[in-house]
């Protein structure tokens, strides 16, 4: 029997937002997309499904200093949700090991992979809290 470990506890993320937008479109971009960030710790398909395409709009308008920071975040959470998409489990059932034991090896490596990488971007994630703090007035750390 298959116990992927690495499944049941992999998904690292913002949690609580407060504050005001400094103005500017990457401002604006993150104030707008308050309600989206702060369900991202809900770890449910429509939680990250939102939280990336939030993150996507965001890294079309982010200063040259942090564009690639949040591409970065936005490319990873896209994986996760494709990853979950392909396999058919929700992220919502990651405790669930009866249906994490019912995917075949490959759909276990590539939710494994696709997690990883998005956990691979805290350094990133940690900056475009800073910057959005610093430039926007905007706090997106935990609490």
């Amino acid at each position: 029997m298959r116990r992927p470990s690495l499944l049941l506890s992999v998904v690292l993320g913002l949690a609580t937002l407060a504050g005001c937008s400094g103005g500017g479109p990457y401002c604006d971009a993150v104030d707008a997309g308050r309600e989206p960030l702060a369900t991202f710790g809900e770890q449910s398909d429509a939680a990250f499904s939102t939280y990336a395409d939030v993150t996507t709009k965001i890294s079309r308008v982010a200063p040259a200093d942090v564009k690639k920071e949040w591409k970065s975040i936005a490319v990873s959470t896209k994986k996760v949700v494709i990853a979950h998409r392909t396999s058919g489990l929700a992220l919502e059932d990651m405790k669930d090991e009866v249906k994490v034991n019912a995917l075949s090896k490959q759909d276990i490596d590539q939710i494994t992979a696709a997690h990883e990488a998005f956990n691979d971007t805290k350094a990133e994630r940690e900056d475009v809290v800073e910057h959005v703090h610093d430039e926007c007035g905007i706090d997106l750390s935990k609490k």
